[in-house]
């Protein structure tokens, strides 16, 4: 071996190693934020996207039975209705639970009162393996109503949770901006001339949000929290 050689060959100085750091540690202050901006955008996009379904759900659900219906509640993401905070984060879930079977309401319907009746029965949805118990101390045992009426069923993960309220009357703007949930937990099947629609989280456990549709909005409109 030529010791010499060796000796003649030079590596890098602490300085230039030092200068490689701080040159990565900018990059990555600089992309990872980018980074998690477009993932945080890209969720707020489905808040959107399903907002404009059951917009689109509820003015067929209308044109069909001259009215609209709450849906949500207990049936809605097969859980009890979350609690929002302002500090913690919500996790992600499924729009249904997996082993519960829902009986979804059958046409012909007819709003009696406040309250749509159905006269063609229940057709089961069943989503997974069998069982029926979704959290500790509920069941689920009556009609769907809702979200199986007007037929939305999405699949997969979710990161917002999604309720419909009725108005006693058309609907003349989007709920007003609120710096604490407008989570009201509405009964399901309550029939109606107006609805507003919510999608609501809080993934990142800093930045509660809520958006909303009604009968005459098509655009999801941003009332609580801050958009990416």
């Amino acid at each position: 071996m030529n010791i010499n050689r060796l000796k003649g060959k030079k590596g890098f100085t602490l300085i230039e190693l030092l200068i490689v750091i701080a040159i990565i540690g900018i990059l990555a202050a600089i992309a990872i934020p980018t980074y998690l901006s477009y993932v945080n955008r890209a969720k707020d996009s489905e808040a959107s996207t399903n907002l404009g379904a059951i917009f689109t759900d509820e003015t067929a659900f209308n044109a069909t039975n001259s009215t609209y219906i709450s849906a949500g509640a207990i049936a809605n993401s097969g859980a009890n209705v979350p609690t929002f905070s302002t500090t913690a984060s919500t996790s992600t879930h499924p729009f249904y639970a997996t082993g519960v079977t829902y009986n979804v309401d059958t046409p012909p319907y007819q709003c009696v009162g406040t309250q749509l009746d159905t006269y063609g029965g229940y057709t089961p949805y069943t989503n997974g393996a069998a069982g029926t118990v979704v959290a500790a101390g509920t069941t689920l045992t009556k009609a769907l109503g809702g979200f199986g009426d007007i037929g939305f069923l999405p699949k997969g993960t979710l990161y917002f949770y999604y309720e419909v309220n009725t108005a006693a009357a058309a609907n003349t703007g989007v709920p007003v901006s609120s710096t604490n949930s407008p989570w009201v937990a509405p009964a399901n099947a309550v029939c109606g001339p107006g609805y507003t629609a919510l999608a609501e989280a809080n993934f990142t456990g800093s930045n509660l949000q809520a958006f909303a549709v009604n009968d005459y909005t098509t655009k999801a409109t941003l009332i609580t929290g801050t958009a990416y």
